[in-house]
């Protein structure tokens, strides 16, 4: 139990900045990192990183199913979180999805994670009984999907699933007015402007604007990957028509955009309820921890109140954690105190050890 509980406490002061940390730093031996690949269905060869602990035997593993992010697996806070549970004994593997590093919510890439799993799983260095997978904003939803698959049906020992969304349409449709509810009270909470941006690039196909998709897209990738570094000389290659489209989407509190988003949501409703939990509650049969930052602005906390509320009254196992410590892969600042950043530590010191309990 005690082992357990230093465990824990390695992984906790390893995540959330804190004094401790950077003094636990001084006296153990970073993780080793590696650089593998896996194998897709259509055969590509795709990489993934591997944060290591000490020695070569069996260890408890951890997949870290990646969000919609350019970033990929060099993600900065998800590599964070790798390295800390690398400190605790887990290995980690942290592998890039192809159409999520492309900024795209795509259903090929359930297909992509059940090709990882099972890579992970066949290895020498992997208990196939002690694998926990998790995965990170659309990854979360993405990767519960995956588990349905006959193939993966009863293996991971838990999942979870960290700031994604119950209803794909609603997750869509704050991006766009910041207006979300947990079933009882609503909320309007700011937006992030890339969640807008990122809409828009999933679904141009689908605007009734006339425009070029693969120059527009090329410009809002940009946006999102490069912070807009090439965007005023993209910009000024386009026609007219792609930079009326462009000034629409990125523009801040754009009711046109709203309106174009609404159409858009009508057309793509068949493809986004079929990633939905909402939609596939029923056969979800297995254990569940959802966790959530309060202060998140790409998909908000409501969804994961939603989806714990659906999965309880269903009859279904569900563990849930909201934490005033987080946005969406983010620590944010902490406005209660020292006694509040402590309780809070402790909450989450909690959750990960109901999470880790079946491989640690």
């Amino acid at each position: 139990m005690m082992r357990r509980f230093w465990k824990l406490m390695t992984i906790v002061l390893n995540v959330v900045p804190n004094p401790a940390a950077r003094l636990m730093k001084l006296f153990r031996q970073e993780p080793s990192i590696e650089t593998t690949s896996y194998t897709t269905t259509e055969g590509t060869v795709v990489p993934m990183r591997i944060h290591h602990p000490p020695g070569d035997a069996p260890a408890p593993t951890l997949i870290i199913y990646p969000g919609v992010s350019p970033a990929g697996e060099e993600h900065e806070a998800v590599n964070v979180l790798a390295r800390a549970l690398a400190f605790a004994g887990i290995r980690t593997f942290f592998p890039r999805i192809p159409d999520l590093k492309e900024v795209l919510v795509r259903e090929e890439s359930v297909e992509h994670m059940i090709n990882v799993y099972l890579a992970v799983e066949a290895r020498e260095d992997v208990d196939p009984a002690k694998i926990v997978g998790s995965g990170v904003s659309f990854g979360g939803s993405l990767f519960i999907k995956a588990c349905l698959d006959d193939r993966l049906r009863g293996k991971p020992a838990a999942v979870l699933s960290y700031g994604s969304f119950f209803n794909f349409r609603d997750g869509l449709n704050f991006s766009m007015t910041g207006v979300c509810s947990d079933g009882e009270k609503e909320y309007h909470i700011e937006p992030h402007d890339w969640g807008r941006i990122a809409f828009f690039h999933n679904y141009l196909e689908y605007l009734d604007e006339p425009h070029n998709p693969e120059k527009v897209r090329q410009y809002l990738l940009d946006k999102v990957a490069n912070d807009g570094q090439n965007g005023d000389a993209l910009y000024e290659s386009f026609s007219e028509e792609d930079r009326i489209l462009i000034d629409k989407i990125v523009a801040d509190q754009s009711q046109e955009a709203v309106a174009m988003a609404e159409k858009v949501l009508k057309k793509i409703e068949p493809l986004v309820e079929r990633l939905s939990p909402s939609n596939f509650l029923d056969e979800i049969d297995f254990p569940i921890y959802l966790m959530h930052g309060a202060n998140d602005n790409m998909i908000p906390f409501t969804e994961t109140v939603r989806f714990t509320k659906a999965l309880t009254e269903s009859g279904r196992e569900v563990k849930s954690f909201v934490s005033y410590l987080y946005s969406h892969s983010e620590t944010k600042g902490h406005d209660r105190g020292l006694f509040g950043f402590l309780l809070e530590l402790w909450r989450i010191g909690r959750f990960l050890g109901s999470l880790l309990k079946p491989v640690l």
